[in-house]
Protein backbone atom coordinates (compact mmCIF):
# COMPACT_ATOMS: atom_id res chain seq x y z
CA UNK A 1 0.00 0.00 0.00
CA UNK A 2 1.38 3.09 -1.04
CA UNK A 3 1.86 5.79 1.75
CA UNK A 4 -0.60 8.29 0.07
CA UNK A 5 -3.29 5.41 0.77
CA UNK A 6 -2.17 4.67 4.50
CA UNK A 7 -2.31 8.35 5.18
CA UNK A 8 -6.22 8.64 3.53
CA UNK A 9 -7.38 5.52 5.15
CA UNK A 10 -8.59 4.54 1.76
CA UNK A 11 -12.04 6.41 2.44
CA UNK A 12 -13.82 4.94 -0.35
CA UNK A 13 -11.45 2.06 -1.35
CA UNK A 14 -11.02 -1.76 0.86
CA UNK A 15 -7.93 -3.80 -0.18
CA UNK A 16 -9.42 -7.35 -0.55
CA UNK A 17 -7.78 -10.62 -0.59
CA UNK A 18 -7.05 -12.65 -4.25
CA UNK A 19 -9.58 -15.51 -2.67
CA UNK A 20 -11.98 -13.04 -2.65
CA UNK A 21 -11.98 -12.13 -6.40
CA UNK A 22 -12.97 -15.00 -8.15
CA UNK A 23 -16.90 -14.22 -6.88
CA UNK A 24 -16.48 -10.73 -7.83
CA UNK A 25 -15.31 -11.50 -11.15
CA UNK A 26 -18.35 -13.70 -11.75
CA UNK A 27 -20.61 -10.52 -10.69
CA UNK A 28 -18.88 -7.71 -12.97
CA UNK A 29 -21.25 -6.87 -15.81
CA UNK A 30 -18.56 -7.06 -18.08
CA UNK A 31 -14.75 -7.82 -18.06
CA UNK A 32 -12.06 -8.81 -20.63
CA UNK A 33 -9.59 -11.92 -20.67
CA UNK A 34 -6.92 -9.53 -19.14
CA UNK A 35 -8.87 -9.54 -15.65
CA UNK A 36 -9.38 -13.20 -15.29
CA UNK A 37 -7.28 -14.68 -12.20
CA UNK A 38 -5.67 -17.68 -14.57
CA UNK A 39 -4.17 -14.49 -16.16
CA UNK A 40 -2.73 -12.73 -13.44
CA UNK A 41 -1.29 -15.92 -11.76
CA UNK A 42 0.43 -16.71 -14.76
CA UNK A 43 2.08 -13.34 -14.69
CA UNK A 44 2.97 -13.29 -10.86
CA UNK A 45 4.91 -16.83 -11.34
CA UNK A 46 6.90 -15.14 -14.23
CA UNK A 47 7.71 -12.36 -13.48
CA UNK A 48 9.04 -11.82 -9.61
CA UNK A 49 9.05 -8.27 -9.74
CA UNK A 50 4.69 -8.18 -10.89
CA UNK A 51 2.39 -8.54 -7.98
CA UNK A 52 -1.39 -7.90 -8.36
CA UNK A 53 -3.42 -6.25 -5.67
CA UNK A 54 -7.51 -6.01 -5.48
CA UNK A 55 -9.39 -2.69 -4.55
CA UNK A 56 -13.43 -2.95 -3.92
CA UNK A 57 -14.63 0.42 -4.09
CA UNK A 58 -16.97 1.68 -2.42
CA UNK A 59 -18.46 -1.85 -1.10
CA UNK A 60 -20.57 -2.97 -4.07
CA UNK A 61 -20.14 -0.63 -6.91
CA UNK A 62 -16.80 -2.10 -8.65
CA UNK A 63 -13.68 -3.81 -8.67
CA UNK A 64 -10.02 -2.19 -9.55
CA UNK A 65 -7.18 -4.93 -10.21
CA UNK A 66 -3.69 -3.51 -9.78
CA UNK A 67 -0.26 -4.91 -10.71
CA UNK A 68 2.00 -3.51 -8.62
CA UNK A 69 5.55 -2.67 -10.24
CA UNK A 70 7.89 -0.91 -7.84
CA UNK A 71 5.76 1.91 -6.14
CA UNK A 72 3.61 1.77 -9.04
CA UNK A 73 0.10 0.28 -9.81
CA UNK A 74 -0.91 -0.30 -12.79
CA UNK A 75 -4.71 -1.13 -14.20
CA UNK A 76 -3.42 -3.41 -16.07
CA UNK A 77 -0.20 -4.40 -17.17
CA UNK A 78 0.62 -5.97 -20.56
CA UNK A 79 -2.58 -5.10 -22.04
CA UNK A 80 -4.66 -2.07 -23.57
CA UNK A 81 -7.24 -1.63 -20.89
CA UNK A 82 -7.64 -2.14 -17.55
CA UNK A 83 -10.58 -1.14 -14.99
CA UNK A 84 -13.25 -0.32 -13.16
CA UNK A 85 -15.22 -3.77 -13.04
CA UNK A 86 -18.75 -2.83 -12.48
CA UNK A 87 -20.86 -4.38 -10.55
CA UNK A 88 -24.00 -2.13 -11.20
CA UNK A 89 -25.03 0.06 -14.35
CA UNK A 90 -24.29 4.05 -14.20
CA UNK A 91 -21.74 3.71 -11.98
CA UNK A 92 -21.21 8.00 -11.22
CA UNK A 93 -17.60 8.22 -13.50
CA UNK A 94 -17.54 11.71 -12.15
CA UNK A 95 -16.93 10.38 -8.22
CA UNK A 96 -15.25 7.70 -9.07
CA UNK A 97 -12.43 10.09 -11.37
CA UNK A 98 -12.40 12.09 -8.19
CA UNK A 99 -12.07 8.98 -5.36
CA UNK A 100 -9.34 7.49 -7.13
CA UNK A 101 -7.07 10.47 -7.66
CA UNK A 102 -7.65 11.75 -4.32
CA UNK A 103 -6.89 8.16 -2.61
CA UNK A 104 -4.53 6.72 -5.01
CA UNK A 105 -1.09 8.32 -6.22
CA UNK A 106 1.13 6.87 -8.67
CA UNK A 107 -1.31 5.23 -10.18
CA UNK A 108 -2.44 3.88 -14.16
CA UNK A 109 -5.84 3.50 -15.00
CA UNK A 110 -6.45 2.78 -18.68
CA UNK A 111 -10.52 2.40 -18.95
CA UNK A 112 -11.78 0.49 -22.05
CA UNK A 113 -14.21 2.05 -23.49
CA UNK A 114 -17.37 -0.22 -22.83
CA UNK A 115 -16.90 1.13 -19.09
CA UNK A 116 -17.31 4.52 -20.02
CA UNK A 117 -20.55 3.84 -22.19
CA UNK A 118 -21.89 1.73 -19.67
CA UNK A 119 -21.67 4.43 -16.65
CA UNK A 120 -22.62 7.00 -19.20
CA UNK A 121 -19.66 9.53 -18.14
CA UNK A 122 -20.15 12.75 -19.41
CA UNK A 123 -18.95 14.35 -23.13
CA UNK A 124 -16.64 17.18 -20.61
CA UNK A 125 -15.09 14.35 -19.20
CA UNK A 126 -14.13 12.04 -21.49
CA UNK A 127 -12.91 15.69 -23.78
CA UNK A 128 -10.55 15.85 -19.98
CA UNK A 129 -9.33 12.38 -20.34
CA UNK A 130 -8.57 12.39 -24.11
CA UNK A 131 -5.95 10.09 -24.70
CA UNK A 132 -3.05 10.29 -27.30
CA UNK A 133 -4.16 6.65 -27.73
CA UNK A 134 -7.51 5.40 -29.54
CA UNK A 135 -9.20 2.22 -31.26
CA UNK A 136 -11.54 1.51 -33.39
CA UNK A 137 -14.51 -0.75 -33.01
CA UNK A 138 -16.38 -2.86 -35.66
CA UNK A 139 -19.96 -3.90 -35.15
CA UNK A 140 -20.70 -6.65 -37.00
CA UNK A 141 -24.34 -7.12 -36.50
CA UNK A 142 -26.56 -7.24 -39.68
CA UNK A 143 -23.57 -6.67 -41.63
CA UNK A 144 -22.24 -8.16 -44.68
CA UNK A 145 -19.23 -8.76 -46.68
CA UNK A 146 -19.90 -7.07 -49.31
CA UNK A 147 -21.27 -3.51 -47.26
CA UNK A 148 -18.03 -3.76 -45.27
CA UNK A 149 -15.84 -4.18 -48.37
CA UNK A 150 -17.70 -1.31 -49.84
CA UNK A 151 -17.38 0.19 -46.73
CA UNK A 152 -13.39 0.50 -46.33
CA UNK A 153 -10.77 3.06 -47.82
CA UNK A 154 -9.89 2.49 -51.60
CA UNK A 155 -6.38 1.59 -50.69
CA UNK A 156 -7.37 -1.08 -48.31
CA UNK A 157 -9.72 -2.68 -50.72
CA UNK A 158 -7.18 -2.68 -53.43
CA UNK A 159 -4.08 -3.65 -50.82
CA UNK A 160 -6.78 -7.04 -49.68
CA UNK A 161 -7.20 -7.47 -53.48
CA UNK A 162 -3.57 -7.97 -54.25
CA UNK A 163 -2.65 -10.16 -51.49
CA UNK A 164 -5.98 -12.45 -52.75
CA UNK A 165 -3.99 -12.57 -56.36
CA UNK A 166 -0.89 -13.79 -54.33
CA UNK A 167 -2.25 -17.32 -54.17
CA UNK A 168 -1.33 -17.59 -50.70
CA UNK A 169 -3.79 -18.78 -47.80
CA UNK A 170 -4.57 -17.58 -44.18
CA UNK A 171 -4.13 -20.57 -41.84
CA UNK A 172 -4.53 -20.80 -38.33
CA UNK A 173 -1.31 -21.98 -36.24
CA UNK A 174 -1.02 -25.46 -35.03
CA UNK A 175 2.41 -26.50 -33.98
CA UNK A 176 5.23 -24.17 -31.88
CA UNK A 177 7.70 -24.05 -34.50
CA UNK A 178 5.37 -21.88 -35.95
CA UNK A 179 4.50 -19.83 -33.26
CA UNK A 180 8.47 -19.51 -32.59
CA UNK A 181 8.83 -17.85 -36.46
CA UNK A 182 5.55 -15.91 -35.30
CA UNK A 183 7.32 -14.60 -32.26
CA UNK A 184 10.71 -14.23 -34.13
CA UNK A 185 8.59 -11.72 -36.52
CA UNK A 186 7.52 -9.83 -33.33
CA UNK A 187 10.77 -9.64 -31.96
CA UNK A 188 12.02 -8.22 -35.41
CA UNK A 189 9.45 -6.00 -35.85
CA UNK A 190 9.71 -4.01 -32.44
CA UNK A 191 13.72 -4.00 -32.71
CA UNK A 192 12.94 -1.92 -35.80
CA UNK A 193 11.04 0.55 -33.13
CA UNK A 194 13.40 0.28 -30.32
CA UNK A 195 10.75 -1.08 -28.53
CA UNK A 196 11.23 -4.03 -26.41
CA UNK A 197 9.00 -7.11 -26.98
CA UNK A 198 6.89 -9.26 -24.54
CA UNK A 199 9.13 -12.32 -23.93
CA UNK A 200 7.64 -15.31 -25.65
CA UNK A 201 7.06 -17.21 -22.87
CA UNK A 202 3.56 -14.24 -22.91
CA UNK A 203 2.83 -15.44 -26.62
CA UNK A 204 2.77 -18.96 -25.77
CA UNK A 205 0.32 -18.17 -22.97
CA UNK A 206 -1.80 -16.60 -24.91
CA UNK A 207 -1.31 -18.67 -27.12
CA UNK A 208 -2.41 -21.69 -26.18
CA UNK A 209 -5.56 -20.09 -23.90
CA UNK A 210 -9.07 -20.56 -25.60
CA UNK A 211 -9.73 -17.75 -25.88
CA UNK A 212 -6.86 -16.83 -28.40
CA UNK A 213 -6.36 -17.54 -31.98
CA UNK A 214 -3.04 -17.27 -34.52
CA UNK A 215 -3.86 -16.78 -38.10
CA UNK A 216 -0.95 -17.25 -40.16
CA UNK A 217 0.48 -16.40 -43.71
CA UNK A 218 3.02 -18.39 -45.47
CA UNK A 219 5.39 -18.16 -48.48
CA UNK A 220 6.91 -21.55 -49.55
CA UNK A 221 6.36 -22.75 -45.70
CA UNK A 222 7.79 -19.53 -44.33
CA UNK A 223 5.58 -17.31 -41.83
CA UNK A 224 5.89 -14.62 -43.17
CA UNK A 225 2.83 -12.76 -41.48
CA UNK A 226 0.70 -13.42 -38.08
CA UNK A 227 -1.83 -11.67 -36.25
CA UNK A 228 -3.34 -13.03 -32.91
CA UNK A 229 -7.09 -12.06 -31.67
CA UNK A 230 -8.50 -12.70 -28.25
CA UNK A 231 -12.23 -12.88 -28.01
CA UNK A 232 -14.29 -12.00 -24.42
CA UNK A 233 -17.40 -11.48 -24.26
CA UNK A 234 -19.27 -10.01 -27.13
CA UNK A 235 -15.68 -8.36 -28.31
CA UNK A 236 -12.94 -9.95 -30.75
CA UNK A 237 -9.68 -8.12 -29.91
CA UNK A 238 -7.14 -7.45 -32.44
CA UNK A 239 -4.27 -8.12 -30.01
CA UNK A 240 -0.45 -8.71 -31.25
CA UNK A 241 0.36 -8.61 -35.16
CA UNK A 242 3.56 -9.04 -37.04
CA UNK A 243 5.36 -9.48 -40.61
CA UNK A 244 8.37 -10.06 -42.42
CA UNK A 245 9.76 -6.35 -43.68
CA UNK A 246 11.20 -8.24 -46.58
CA UNK A 247 7.34 -9.32 -47.75
CA UNK A 248 5.81 -6.49 -47.05
CA UNK A 249 4.37 -5.45 -50.59
CA UNK A 250 2.20 -8.47 -50.04
CA UNK A 251 0.13 -7.38 -47.69
CA UNK A 252 -0.71 -10.21 -45.50
CA UNK A 253 -1.86 -8.68 -42.72
CA UNK A 254 -4.39 -6.90 -45.24
CA UNK A 255 -5.57 -10.33 -46.14
CA UNK A 256 -5.36 -12.08 -42.55
CA UNK A 257 -7.36 -9.03 -40.98
CA UNK A 258 -9.79 -9.46 -43.53
CA UNK A 259 -10.47 -13.14 -43.29
CA UNK A 260 -10.74 -12.91 -39.76
CA UNK A 261 -13.62 -10.30 -40.06
CA UNK A 262 -15.25 -12.02 -43.17
CA UNK A 263 -16.05 -15.15 -40.44
CA UNK A 264 -17.90 -12.42 -38.39
CA UNK A 265 -19.70 -11.13 -40.25
CA UNK A 266 -23.71 -10.89 -39.34
CA UNK A 267 -22.74 -11.80 -35.84
CA UNK A 268 -23.39 -9.84 -32.89
CA UNK A 269 -20.11 -9.14 -32.45
CA UNK A 270 -18.00 -5.99 -32.13
CA UNK A 271 -14.23 -6.26 -33.76
CA UNK A 272 -12.14 -4.20 -31.60
CA UNK A 273 -8.98 -3.20 -33.73
CA UNK A 274 -6.80 -2.31 -31.00
CA UNK A 275 -4.86 0.36 -29.53
CA UNK A 276 -2.36 2.78 -32.02
CA UNK A 277 -1.23 6.32 -31.23
CA UNK A 278 -2.73 9.40 -32.59
CA UNK A 279 -1.09 10.49 -35.84
CA UNK A 280 0.92 7.18 -36.42
CA UNK A 281 1.11 5.10 -39.26
CA UNK A 282 -0.61 2.38 -37.30
CA UNK A 283 -3.69 4.87 -36.84
CA UNK A 284 -3.56 5.31 -40.15
CA UNK A 285 -4.05 1.64 -41.51
CA UNK A 286 -6.80 1.33 -38.74
CA UNK A 287 -8.79 4.51 -39.97
CA UNK A 288 -8.78 2.87 -43.21
CA UNK A 289 -11.26 -0.39 -42.06
CA UNK A 290 -14.23 2.94 -40.92
CA UNK A 291 -14.24 1.64 -37.80
CA UNK A 292 -15.85 4.19 -34.67
CA UNK A 293 -12.87 5.80 -32.96
CA UNK A 294 -12.94 6.00 -28.89
CA UNK A 295 -9.66 7.24 -26.95
CA UNK A 296 -8.60 4.58 -24.76
CA UNK A 297 -8.72 7.18 -21.42
CA UNK A 298 -6.28 7.23 -18.65
CA UNK A 299 -6.33 8.60 -14.98
CA UNK A 300 -3.29 8.81 -13.39
CA UNK A 301 0.95 8.75 -14.82
CA UNK A 302 0.71 9.84 -18.25
CA UNK A 303 2.95 8.33 -20.83
CA UNK A 304 5.54 11.36 -20.91
CA UNK A 305 5.77 10.96 -17.24
CA UNK A 306 6.86 7.36 -17.32
CA UNK A 307 10.56 6.16 -15.76
CA UNK A 308 12.74 4.59 -18.17
CA UNK A 309 11.67 3.93 -21.50
CA UNK A 310 15.20 3.46 -23.30
CA UNK A 311 15.58 6.73 -23.59
CA UNK A 312 19.47 7.38 -24.03
CA UNK A 313 20.08 3.54 -24.86
CA UNK A 314 17.30 3.15 -27.10
CA UNK A 315 19.92 3.63 -29.99
CA UNK A 316 22.23 0.74 -29.00
CA UNK A 317 19.66 -1.24 -27.75
CA UNK A 318 18.14 -0.99 -32.01
CA UNK A 319 21.58 -2.82 -32.35
CA UNK A 320 21.61 -5.83 -30.62
CA UNK A 321 21.13 -9.07 -31.55
CA UNK A 322 17.96 -10.40 -31.52
CA UNK A 323 18.53 -13.79 -29.14
CA UNK A 324 19.98 -10.70 -26.97
CA UNK A 325 16.81 -9.39 -26.58
CA UNK A 326 14.75 -11.79 -26.39
CA UNK A 327 17.00 -12.74 -22.75
CA UNK A 328 16.58 -9.11 -21.63
CA UNK A 329 12.98 -8.79 -22.46
CA UNK A 330 11.69 -10.16 -19.16
CA UNK A 331 13.71 -7.68 -17.49
CA UNK A 332 13.29 -4.27 -19.58
CA UNK A 333 9.74 -5.26 -20.23
CA UNK A 334 8.56 -3.64 -16.94
CA UNK A 335 9.81 -0.59 -18.28
CA UNK A 336 7.08 -0.55 -20.96
CA UNK A 337 4.42 -1.10 -19.39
Amino acid sequence: MNLKAVSKFMKNFKKIKKSEVKQLLNKALFKTFFHSLEWQDFLEEEFKWLKFEYWLYKKDEALLIFGKIGDKLISLPFCEYGGPLLFKEKVDFEEFKKDVLKEFDNIKIKIHPQILLMCEAKLHTLRELASPISTYWINLKDKSEKELLSSFRKTLRHSIKNSQKSGLRVEKCENTRDLKAFYNLCVANLKRKKTVPYPFSVIKFLYNSPVSELLLFKHKEKVIAGDMFLSYGKFVHYFISASDYKYRNLGANYLILWEKIKNLVDKDITFDLGASPKGSALEIFKRGWRGKEYPILQLGIKRSEEGLRLSKLRNIYGLLPNFVIKKLSSYLIKYRL
